[in-house]
């Protein structure tokens, strides 16, 4: 496992020799590790960036949800988090897109 990003929340890894071959970063928060591809990452950023919102559920009431959820085909994936760690978890998903993609950036604005 190679370490891309990590913040005090958590920390992001490219793994060589992870079980799904499509899926080789693992974002490893606390004591739990889910292996996601880079557009997995970007989703899951999406939906962090929509949970400021009210909840409409019949639990939340139109109340903020302390909830993050995720639903795909395969996994549905539900964090339980705080304000600050929604935060985190969006700057540690940000920081792992930003090193990603920093050599394509640096290619399609290198001076020639």
């Amino acid at each position: 496992m190679t370490l891309i990003y990590s913040n005090n929340y958590g920390g992001c890894y490219n793994v060589s020799s992870a079980p799904n071959s499509k899926k080789v970063l693992q974002l490893v928060i606390d004591t739990v590790g889910i292996f996601m591809t880079k557009e997995d990452l970007s989703s899951l950023l999406t939906v962090i960036l929509q949970e400021p919102a009210p909840c409409t559920c019949n639990n939340c009431s139109g109340e903020r949800c302390n909830k993050i959820w995720c639903s795909n085909p395969l996994l549905d994936i539900c964090l339980k988090v705080d304000k600050q760690k929604i935060e985190l978890l969006e700057d540690l998903i940000r920081g792992t897109l930003f090193i990603l993609e920093i050599d394509k950036t640096l290619d399609e604005y290198r001076l020639n």
